[in-house]
């Protein structure tokens, strides 16, 4: 605490590149997260689906202390980690409840497995803000997916 009050004293702009443990947050913590001049994101992880209520409750936290919609949706980010395909509709979900509850998505993909279309798809709407925040995932996959279906068929006939 000591570290971030100074950082706080001397109005540095901080950036947390690693996702933080949303678990230990408590309301002296989310309070310094509001006061902190952010440079970019704050990111957290949400890993496991059986974290949901944990998650809900820590947001809820932050909205609390003080961060207002706009101030979620600008500087909250969760890592949404999918592990494989198997694991797809888990983070679609779980993106889509971070979404409803106005922070960012990540989605991290094991780099072990194989990353099928869909699963590059769901990285992209969640890392393409302006499409994670206009459109949901079944609307992005027929909107995207039919542009580079179209520009594929345009390009092999030219």
């Amino acid at each position: 605490m000591e570290i971030t009050a100074w950082c706080i004293e001397k109005k540095l702009k901080l950036q947390f590149n690693q996702g933080l443990d949303i678990r230990r947050l408590d309301e002296e913590i989310a309070r310094r997260l509001l006061k902190m001049p952010k440079h970019c994101m704050v990111n957290f992880a949400w890993d496991h689906i059986e974290d949901e209520a944990i998650i809900k409750g820590k947001l809820q936290l932050l909205k609390d202390v003080g961060f207002t919609k706009s101030q979620l949706r600008m500087h909250v980010q969760f890592y949404v980690y999918v592990d494989s395909d198997a694991e797809y509709q888990s983070g679609v979900y779980r993106c889509r409840e971070l979404k409803k509850l106005g922070v960012n998505t990540y989605v991290m993909y094991n780099i072990d497995n194989e990353q099928t279309r869909r699963i590059k798809s769901l990285k992209r709407w969640s890392k393409g803000k302006v499409y994670f925040w206009l459109f949901d995932i079944a609307e992005f996959n027929g909107r995207v997916g039919a542009k580079t279906v179209n520009s594929r068929k345009a390009g092999a006939e030219n």
